[in-house]
């Protein structure tokens, strides 16, 4: 995985230069009747809405129910794996693998500790919610703090506390390696 560099000035003069005549393109009239038509479809309104409510729910009382780690006690090079009772080891070797179509990725890179754990959770809630059974988060090595890797010492400790996340296990190098985890999650009707 090559190593992310931030731009420097004259990086971001040449683009905002080159971006200057760009002008935002509207939703064209056939997406937005397609939307219409995929709402007005919708047989029970109802329990769209409930289910959301279910999640959002699920989200409020899983932000006040996650505790933090007491110590940093995860390094930049240490591999991350976690598993419930319940998936088959054939399914665990193949996430160790990465060899699960992940459906959805969520980068945590520049953010806080408060705004990973909203973002993860909202991530995870709405991953689950469609029932996709593996997904990826980024955390990044923590190569850049002088205190070790947070986030990654965080998404450890915050993970195995939310019910749906039956298994994960860090990233092959092509995905991210060390910086990076897979997350296998339960199918939603287990849960609401």
């Amino acid at each position: 995985m090559s190593r992310y560099f931030p731009p420097d000035d004259d990086d971001l003069v040449f683009f905002r230069n080159a971006m200057k005549d760009v002008k935002r393109i509207k939703q064209s009239p056939t997406l937005k009747k397609t939307a219409a038509k995929k709402k007005s479809g919708l047989s029970a309104p109802s329990k769209f809405v409930s289910k959301n409510e279910k999640v959002h729910k699920i989200d409020k009382d899983l932000l006040q129910s996650l505790s933090d780690p007491i110590e940093q006690s995860i390094a930049a090079e240490d591999k991350l794996f976690f598993k419930r009772q319940g998936p088959q080891s054939k399914v665990i070797k193949q996430l160790i693998r990465g060899e699960i179509i992940r459906s959805a990725c969520l980068d945590l890179h520049g953010m806080t500790i408060e705004q990973a754990r909203l973002a993860v959770i909202h991530f995870l809630s709405k991953c689950r919610e469609a029932n996709f059974r593996c997904v990826q988060v980024i955390h990044g090595k923590g190569q850049l703090s002088q205190t070790g890797p947070k986030l990654k010492n965080h998404i450890n400790y915050w993970l195995p506390q939310i019910p749906w996340v039956l298994a994960f296990s860090s990233a092959q190098a092509k995905d991210g390696g060390r910086g990076a985890i897979y997350v296998l999650l339960a199918k939603s009707s287990s849960f609401i």
